[in-house]
């Protein structure tokens, strides 16, 4: 369970899991004091970390030698009616472009984007 807290600074909130937390803050681009995610890079943020979890589980259950996995994850919100959300992935390391494709293809096992492919709900709880 996650739980945000508010604090004292307008529309900052601490997000906990109980064990760690983070700062989110929706009043500007770089979250007031360039230290703090909006809420929706919390989305991406989720993304990109099951991204690079995933694919780095592949490479080395594959025993694919790497330097680096750098994900990158945006929002499209310019449909009304759809979101979208769009990512690009890189693997620096010495591996050839098909092996990389390949293992990028094998991202569409990602929990996290498995869920979000999944028709969404949000309810309150009793």
């Amino acid at each position: 369970m996650v739980t945000s807290h508010s604090k004292k600074e307008k529309y900052s909130t601490e997000i906990s899991n109980g064990i760690t937390a983070i700062l989110s803050d929706a009043t500007s681009k770089d979250g007031g004091k360039g230290e703090q995610f909006r809420p929706h890079e919390l989305l991406c943020a989720a993304l990109a970390s099951c991204l690079n979890i995933t694919a780095r589980m592949v490479l080395d259950r594959k025993e694919l030698k790497y330097d680096d996995v750098i994900v990158k994850v945006d929002l499209d919100r310019s449909d009304e009616n759809k979101t979208k959300f769009v990512y690009h992935v890189d693997i620096i390391g010495d591996i050839d472009e098909a092996t990389k494709n390949k293992v990028i293809h094998m991202l569409r096992g990602c929990p996290v984007k498995k869920t979000l492919e999944k028709e969404i709900s949000v309810e309150a709880a009793e």
